[in-house]
């Protein structure tokens, strides 16, 4: 499901957005502990909110999400975003903002709106590590370099188990 892929989205993002994760290219504090809770990271995340409002204490704050419908095994979970400002929807619904292959196409990729650009300009383009005509920068290669490292089981690797659960083994 959903909350099991998004260690690995966490990951990507960080490579993109660098310190989303802090110092961890692994992103290992966004996850599950053995006994299946969750991380602090990852209680906290939107995404785990999401998927899980309403189960096992779980829930999103109602002020800016409404439940709008369910699936029938609860695999698809929609919601409204509510209190969207005017000028959002202003900035959205004008077409001078969209960025189309042609006038009038039915094809237009988008844009970030205004309030969003401080944050879009903080990221690092993705570079295909296998790209070789692509010169990769120190930073990257350090990144790339503790990536590989943590992945391969070295230092902070994946959280073993929840606070409760060292509690308990110490006892």
């Amino acid at each position: 499901d959903d909350l099991a892929k998004s260690p690995h989205l966490a990951r990507i993002g960080n490579s993109v957005f660098h310190g989303h994760c802090g110092n961890d290219p692994t992103c290992s504090n966004f996850g599950f502990y053995r006994d299946r809770s969750p991380t602090p990271m990852m209680e906290k995340s939107l995404l785990y909110k999401l998927v899980l409002n309403g189960q096992r204490g779980v829930a999103v704050n109602s002020s800016y999400f409404e439940h709008a419908y369910s699936s029938k095994h609860g695999k698809v979970r929609i919601y409204k975003v509510k209190r969207v400002s005017l000028k959002s929807k202003l900035w959205a619904a004008d077409p001078a903002n969209r960025v189309c292959d042609a006038p009038g196409s039915w094809y237009c990729v988008g844009q970030y709106p205004p309030a969003l650009q401080e944050f879009i300009n903080s990221r690092r383009n993705f570079k295909q590590l296998e790209d070789f005509n692509v010169k990769r920068d120190a930073a990257s290669q350090k990144y790339h370099e503790e990536y590989m490292r943590r992945m391969g089981g070295g230092a902070g690797g994946r959280p073993a188990e929840s606070a409760a659960a060292a509690a308990a083994a110490a006892e």
